[in-house]
């Protein structure tokens, strides 16, 4: 008998109504130098939900998540054929802004990686850069609405000057979730943004998640199945590269189609 995670699951992974796709993802195949990483991956990304993308360590679940803002491009080894396209826009294309493309699709890392600035630049920094601003009270009301937005700002707004460095493990991954829609993205990618946090930081960060739907669209890499029960609409499993298969989340947690799928979720994957 297949044991069920359903029971945990929350509001967040209630039933919803199908969304429309945000971002597409077709044979999708990435290379490392001539170690091969991902195979022929299809996926579609719905608007304004949460995709949980899981699989054991070095199935390409990571990779994958890396190329939806071309964070690829940062090492030389990797290479990437096929098409992901967002909002119908091929983000490979030539010539595309890939800072423009960053700031649609923004990314939190595993570990918090607050800049040594004050808490106020930290969440300013991209909204200087890309000139969302126009003077300083936009500048402050940009600051405080996504500090707002991030569940952070009434714990932090006698010391926006205080070093965002200053903060606990948990403000911090907040504090970068707040710099991340700072610049108004459409789509979150979070890498395992909650391994590195104690369970109250934990729990308050899948509260913002649920929250964030509602504006973004967000994909979340975990380890947890409890978490991606509790988190995701929608959840794809990852296994040597290849997608597995991809469903609602609570289907995919109570009647999987695939059995790779069902022995990694019950914890008999070998």
């Amino acid at each position: 008998m297949m044991e069920h995670i359903q029971p945990t699951l929350t509001k967040g992974a209630a039933v919803q109504p199908i969304s429309p796709t945000k971002m597409q993802a077709e044979k999708v195949s990435v290379h490392y130098g001539t170690k091969q990483a991902l195979f022929d991956v299809n996926l579609e990304i719905l608007d304004r939900e949460v995709t949980a993308l899981i699989g054991p360590s070095g199935c390409g679940k990571s990779t994958f998540l890396r190329c939806l803002n071309r964070m690829n491009d940062a090492i030389a080894s990797a290479s990437m054929t096929g098409k992901i396209t967002l909002d119908g826009g091929d983000i490979y294309s030539p010539g595309l802004d890939v800072v423009e493309l960053r700031a649609r699709v923004g990314m939190v890392f595993q570990k918090p990686n607050p800049f040594p600035k004050s808490i106020f630049d930290n969440v300013a920094y991209g909204p200087r850069i890309h000139g969302l601003a126009r003077n300083k009270s936009d500048l402050q009301e940009i600051v405080v609405g996504s500090l707002r937005k991030a569940g952070l700002y009434e714990e932090v707004k006698d010391r926006l000057d205080e070093p965002g460095t200053g903060l606990s493990g948990g403000q911090q991954q907040r504090l970068c979730i707040a710099r991340a829609i700072a610049v108004s993205p459409e789509v979150i990618l979070m890498d395992e943004p909650c391994s590195a946090l104690d369970p109250i930081a934990t729990a308050r960060v899948e509260e913002l998640i649920d929250e964030l739907k509602q504006n973004y669209t967000i994909v979340i890499v975990t380890h947890s199945m409890q978490q991606a029960a509790r988190v995701s609409q929608r959840t794809a499993m990852f296994h040597l590269g290849y997608l597995v298969e991809v469903g609602p989340t609570e289907k995919m947690f109570s009647n999987p189609d695939d059995k790779r799928t069902q022995d990694y979720i019950t914890g008999r994957f070998g």
